[in-house]
């Protein structure tokens, strides 16, 4: 990731999206602190901030497709997508819903995920990794390769532990450590 893009997000973190106090999580984890990644992701320096890192990490990977699960990916892949059109990457954007519709189409994945997809899972905070999980066995299961899993924030939590057992290239843009390291 480019050192200013970086520098601007981790400010942009500490100042929109992280709070300390007591929190629930959608674990049901109690935590001291909390990261409303959308709160950058929705802000129009963040998202195009988010999309250019995003777009640095995939560049030169050769993918087809990019997503995660509803909703926290789809910021992350709609800012990435505009950026990656910009340089002239074509790669679809895709998001896993928590359960398939139960009218239309019927879809669990939204978007185009081309046959035999090099695939790149997005996610804006990883804990233990469940919620990325969920959108690597959908992808998997629809014919896709996933190539590397990229997270806004790593809680520190297992997800990195999670995804080196299946053999995954995972690079969070931020850890939870960093986030404190720079709050002092």
């Amino acid at each position: 990731m480019i050192e200013e893009t970086r520098a601007r997000l981790l400010q942009l973190l500490r100042e929109r999206a992280f709070r300390q106090g007591d929190f629930t999580l959608a674990s049901g984890e109690k935590s001291d602190y909390y990261i409303d990644g959308k709160m950058i992701e929705v802000h129009p320096e963040g998202a195009a901030l988010i999309g250019t890192a995003i777009y640095e990490q995939i560049k030169d990977l050769a993918v087809d497709a990019m997503g995660g699960l509803a909703v926290g990916a789809v910021p992350l892949v709609a800012s990435a997508a505009v950026v990656c059109y910009q340089h002239g990457l074509q790669i679809e954007g895709f998001w896993v819903r928590e359960a398939s519709k139960s009218h239309g189409t019927k879809k669990l994945i939204e978007g185009r995920l081309p046959p035999d997809a090099r695939v790149v899972i997005l996610d804006d905070v990883i804990t233990s990794g469940g919620s990325a999980q969920q959108a690597i066995d959908a992808v998997l299961a629809a014919g896709a390769k996933v190539v590397k899993i990229i997270a806004l924030v790593d809680r520190q939590r297992g997800a990195k532990e999670l995804f080196e057992r299946q053999g995954y290239d995972y690079q969070p843009m931020f850890t939870k450590d960093e986030l404190f390291e720079h709050a002092q």
